[in-house]
């Protein structure tokens, strides 16, 4: 299986595929040979895409490097609407226009309160009354979780806080994390887009340096602090970090095999 947990010494098909898809996808530089054997020059190449993409770079190929070797695969692909993430968007787009009654207050609206009640966080005895992007996202996140069986094993977020979502859940997860500037990795429906002035949203599609996003809490202005889920533009400047949630095993081993080809 090319999901093994793979090291130095270790021998076959799954090496091989391995090999191929640093030299493929991860455009390792030199090259290494495709031969199925995991020796020195595979483990430099294995430890230099950790490093590069923040894993701990000890040369053993896991879930969290098989997981950002399929995310560098599929960058490499032309955009599609393939793949069980891309479903995020969709379900997020069923909420374009929800709005709150003002100062982040739910209301009367049903949706805006699930949204609210999608975080642990309560103030005074209430779930409501603070700005909710975050809030947002973990709504979307657990509806994809409960409707798709690719994200099995994972916790789903439930998290208030931009910075937690980013720093702590997605760690926490395994997810892909990488910057607007990644040679490795390029957005793509259904990746959640962390922004520099602390807001964050799903993305819906990519065109150049903008991407088409759908993020809660904002407003025709694109503010932070707005009163409605939107649909909005933004310029990749703006971005500080995509987040790829990882897939289950069976999926990455499925679409790693419709990837990288060997022969």
């Amino acid at each position: 299986m090319v999901m093994s947990v793979l090291r130095q010494g270790s021998r076959g098909d799954a090496v091989k595929k391995l090999q191929k898809c640093l030299n493929d996808k991860a455009k390792t530089n030199p090259k290494i040979t495709e031969d199925g054997i995991f020796g020195q020059g595979t483990a430099r190449a294995v430890k230099a895409f950790q490093q590069k993409n923040h894993l701990i770079a000890d040369g053993v190929v896991g879930p969290k490097t098989w997981n950002a070797l399929l995310a560098a695969a599929e960058s490499s692909e032309p955009q599609s609407n393939r793949g069980p993430r891309a479903a995020l968007a969709e379900i997020a787009a069923k909420y374009v226009g929800v709005t709150e009654t003002g100062n982040n207050l739910a209301g009367d609206s049903k949706a805006l309160l699930a949204i609210f009640q999608a975080d642990d966080l309560v103030i005074n005895g209430k779930t409501d009354g603070y700005p909710w992007c975050a809030a947002f996202v973990s709504f979307c996140v657990q509806k994809l979780f409960k409707s798709s069986p690719h994200f099995g094993g994972l916790t789903a977020p439930r998290e208030a806080s931009v910075s937690r979502f980013l720093n702590i859940w997605a760690k926490q997860q395994g997810c892909v994390v990488f910057p607007p500037s990644s040679s490795s990795f390029s957005p793509q429906k259904g990746d959640i887009v962390v922004f520099t002035f602390s807001h964050i949203g799903i993305v819906e599609r990519v065109n150049g340096a903008v991407i088409s996003t759908i993020e809660g809490n904002t407003n025709d202005a694109g503010s932070r602090e707005g009163t409605l889920v939107a649909r909005k533009r933004r310029s990749k400047s703006l971005v500080r970090a995509f987040i790829r949630v990882p897939v289950s095993t069976m999926y990455m081993d499925a679409r790693l095999n419709e990837l990288v080809r060997v022969c």
